[in-house]
Formats: structure tokens, C-alpha cells, sequence
């Protein structure tokens, strides 16, 4: 285990023994300022000397993986989960604000065409922001406890026509389905007949409907996309009838393009690797099985060099800032305890006599649900008035620290940051 260290001024120093930094506590010439991963500031003038420290990051869409070594050892391993409710969380934003200006500003005017984020240069939507930025979190952060000299970035090209279409030849690539229509929408009605694919009418408006909705997952591809009169719309918006559909393939392969273009202008720069590359040395070299925190390994490594693997894994979670919905029920008629209750909110750490773990779910009784890292409930009624105590308060970033050698392993120290 490594105790990383800065200097009085706050810079990154490398790492030492915890023999070292439990005497340096001792003598009162630093103090404790990061508990997981445990970090102490020098309180008295030091060297400045650093060594080279290599770090890699493996991209993507659901989980990063990230790395450190110097001289031949792991100093730094992380493991992240992406938040993947943005979307979801701004459509329920959207949906209360909409229903409370209803309720409080009825002939309030329309203004909806005067936001001029919507028109920025190189905009990005809200959900791809958030991961870019998580990329970028993990970088900052590890350059906060370790003198990063160098990065290695795995980064990946997906071919998303062939991924929809694998028997895709040398100039299909030119001939697409929608050669020669203007739009998706006039492709898709053109390929359904200009008819209702339900009640099979020509009569009448006709709409092109997302089968699976964007929110869900789903894209603006012609596969999910569907042509209904205007009766049958309303009636599936009703909750009359389901159409079943298949979501995108290609989905996650998209936002790593996003991701990676992104990166190349928000890192100040990096050493660029590519998949068949870490795979290599991974199997080949390093003998790891396959997981994100050993595929950073792989990267921080250069060809046939062999390490020392650190002890410990960082496990991680974004999660959102906070809760804000009030209410439940049909008719809103359940109240839902926002902010504390009985001295805790949700993703608080608490330790009690049937577990340790996060605040799930709160109940006004006082008997809350905790749960594991991964959402996993550990026990669905925990009684937080008694044998109750708050280790960790609410944070946007999870930590769970595990042996290095199975990410199943017994979970050893647990907080947040």
C-alpha cells in the first residue's frame, strides 16, 4: 500500500512507506488532508526531487480504467462507473418544470427559441459532457497525488456501418439505404409504404415514431423508427398498445468517437494506444485477466516490460449531485424527505448492526435500505435511529478499496471523496 504525499505548497511529491508516513504523523511534520486513498501534506520544507511516473487511462462510454507506475511498480490503480441517468434524470427536470409553470404562470409566454447554449459552436449534449468530464475528473485527480510526467490514452475507431451491417462490402459503404431521400423521415415512410404500420391506413397525418425512445437508449436510426397515422400515435402515447424494438448497436461505439475527439482538446496532450495493443501486452506480458484497472496497466507499460502490481484497487461511482424530487404517487400526493432525515441523506456511509454501506433509500419510519457499490441492496431495512454511525458524508464521486488481485474480492476500506 502507497501513501501519497505533497509538498507544503500542495504539489505532488512521490509516494512512501506507511511506516514513513505514520512516523512523519508522529513528529507533527505533515498531517492526514485525503483518507482513501490516504494522502498526508508535508508541514515542513522538502526536495523537490520526483522520478518519472508513467499513467495510463483506458477509455469509455460505462467505465474507465486508469493507472501509474514508476520504477517498474503500480502506484496508482482505478477503476470508474459513468453516470448513465443524465438523460433521464433532464427529462424528469423537464417534465416537473413544465407541470409547475402550468400550475403558477398559465399565460406565461413562450420562450423556448431564446436559448442561445442551444445554438454554441461545439455544443455537446448534457449526457456526453458528463462523461467527458468524468475522464477529465480522473485525470485532475490523479495528477492531485502523483507527479504525472507522462499520459497514455487508449483510444478506439469503430466502423459503425459495418457494426449495423457486418456483410458490408468495398462500395456498399456508398450505397446506403437511404440513397437518394432527402431525410431518415422520408426514407422511413417510403420504406413503409406511406402507411400506418399498425392499422396499416393511408388516410390521414402520419407520423415517424422512435420505437425505442431516446431517453431509453434509442437512436434516430431507421431501424427504430416506425410510421403510425396520428389515432394510433396518440393511443401508443396513451399507453393503448407497446411496439416492441431493438436498441442501438452502435450506441456506446458513437460516444467513444465523441469522447475520443474531446480528449485529444481537453488533455494538454498524450501518448495515443490503441486496443490491439494493451491486449497484447496484457495476455502476452503481463499474464492479467481481462478487467478496465489491468487494461490501464497494460497502457502505462512499455512493449515487454514487466511490473509490480499495487495491492490495492480503487473502485469508483459518479453519482449526481444531489435529489430533488418531492413527491410520488398518480397524483403526487406522497411526500418524499428531501435533504436529512434523522441526520443522513442518500449516499451517506453509515455503519450499523446489520451492515455498512450506502443510504439507498429513506423511509420516514427511520428504516432505511443500504446497499454495496454497485446498487446491490445489503439489507432493505436498516434501522438508523440507533446503532447508527455516519462514516462518510454524501459525495459525487464513491470510493471502495479492494484487493488488487480479484475485483470480487472482500471489500477492505470503503469511503467517499
Amino acid at each position: 500500500m502507497e501513501v501519497y504525499v505533497l509538498n507544503k505548497e500542495g504539489n505532488p511529491l512521490m509516494p512512501c512507506k506507511p511506516a514513513i508516513a505514520r512516523l512523519l504523523l508522529k513528529e507533527g511534520k505533515a498531517k492526514c488532508v485525503r483518507k482513501d486513498p490516504f494522502t498526508i501534506k508535508m508541514l515542513v520544507d522538502t526536495t523537490e526531487y520526483v522520478q518519472e511516473v508513467v499513467a495510463g487511462m483506458d477509455t469509455g462510454s460505462k467505465t474507465i480504467g486508469c493507472a501509474a507506475i514508476t520504477n517498474g511498480k503500480v502506484v496508482y490503480q482505478s477503476e470508474i462507473q459513468i453516470r448513465q441517468d443524465v438523460s433521464k434524470k433532464m427529462e424528469q427536470r423537464k417534465m416537473y418544470r413544465r407541470n409547475r409553470r402550468g400550475r403558477k404562470t398559465r399565460y406565461r409566454k413562450a420562450r423556448w427559441q431564446n436559448r442561445c447554449y442551444m445554438r454554441k459552436e461545439g455544443r455537446l449534449a448534457p449526457s456526453i459532457k458528463s462523461k467527458v468530464d468524468s475522464h477529465l475528473r480522473e485525470k485532475k485527480f490523479v495528477e492531485s497525488i502523483l507527479p504525472i510526467s507522462r499520459w497514455k490514452v487508449e483510444t478506439a475507431s469503430f466502423d459503425i456501418h459495418k457494426i449495423s451491417n457486418p456483410e458490408v462490402g468495398r462500395w456498399d459503404y456508398q450505397k446506403g439505404n437511404q440513397k437518394g431521400f432527402y431525410n431518415v423521415k422520408a426514407y422511413v415512410m417510403h420504406r413503409d409504404g406511406y402507411q400506418c404500420q399498425k392499422c396499416k391506413t393511408k388516410k390521414g397525418k402520419l407520423h415517424v415514431h422512435h420505437i425505442v425512445f431516446r431517453s431509453n437508449g434509442g437512436t434516430d436510426a431507421p431501424s427504430n423508427l416506425i410510421t403510425l397515422c396520428e389515432d394510433c400515435h396518440d393511443r401508443l402515447h396513451n399507453g393503448e398498445f407497446k411496439i416492441k424494438g431493438v436498441k442501438s448497436k452502435t450506441k456506446h461505439a458513437t460516444e467513444i468517437g465523441i469522447i475520443k475527439s474531446q480528449l485529444k482538446k481537453g488533455f494538454d496532450g498524450f501518448e495515443e494506444t490503441f486496443g490491439y495493443e494493451t491486449k497484447f501486452k496484457r495476455e502476452q506480458v503481463l499474464q492479467l485477466p481481462k478487467s478496465h484497472h489491468f487494461d490501464a496497466v497494460a497502457i502505462c507499460c512499455e512493449e515487454g516490460e514487466l511490473v509490480d502490481l499495487a495491492a490495492n484497487v480503487y473502485f469508483k461511482k459518479h453519482v449526481s449531485k444531489g435529489d430533488y424530487q418531492q413527491t410520488t404517487g398518480s397524483r403526487s400526493e406522497k411526500r418524499i424527505p428531501t435533504g436529512k432525515l434523522f441526520g443522513l441523506r442518500k449516499f451517506d456511509y453509515i455503519h450499523t448492526a446489520k451492515g455498512t454501506g450506502w443510504v439507498k433509500g429513506k423511509r420516514s419510519t427511520g428504516f432505511f435500505a443500504i446497499s454495496d457499490l454497485e446498487g446491490k441492496v445489503i439489507n432493505p431495512s436498516v434501522n438508523v435511529k440507533k446503532d447508527c454511525t455516519r462514516l462518510k458524508a454524501r459525495a459525487t464521486t464513491l470510493i471502495e478499496r479492494r484487493k488488487a488481485h480479484s475485483s470480487t474480492s472482500q471489500t477492505t476500506v470503503v469511503s467517499c471523496a
